[in-house]
């Protein structure tokens, strides 16, 4: 159920993020008009502290990655970008400040330091994904 939320989340955040760059579509016939194609995930992460959080992925096949972020009784979305290794997601609202760095299995959660002298603070380390509830 709340992966169903996050990932309509992530779909309406999509449609104001494209809003508000003010990108508009040009119209093409339908025959010519590409299908985007997604695939989606939902992923519940165990961190220290017993700590838990929980993920919707959106991969769209472009490239473009999302995520659907619930933390401190708020959803966050944000978008991904390839890291050396792994994918850091970054808060769609830049005042929020906040990145996901994820590699394999592993998750980390931070606030991004405004003075580039100053390392990230970490919310939520070593999360590890839990295997999916049936």
């Amino acid at each position: 159920m709340l992966a169903r939320t996050l990932l309509a989340g992530v779909l309406a955040a999509l449609a104001l993020n494209a809003s508000a760059q003010g990108s508009k579509p040009s119209p093409a016939p339908a025959a010519q008009q590409p299908s985007l194609i997604f695939s989606s995930q939902s992923v519940r992460y165990r961190c220290d502290g017993d700590a838990e959080i929980e993920l919707a992925y959106l991969n769209l096949s472009n490239g473009t990655t999302f995520a659907a972020l619930h933390h401190n009784h708020r959803t966050l979305m944000l978008q991904g970008r390839k890291a050396t290794t792994g994918v850091r997601f970054f808060a769609l609202d830049e005042k929020l400040r906040l990145s996901w760095y994820t590699q394999g299995m592993k998750g980390e959660l931070s606030a991004i330091a405004t003075d580039p002298n100053v390392q990230d603070q970490i919310l939520m380390s070593n999360c590890f994904a839990q295997p999916a509830q049936r």
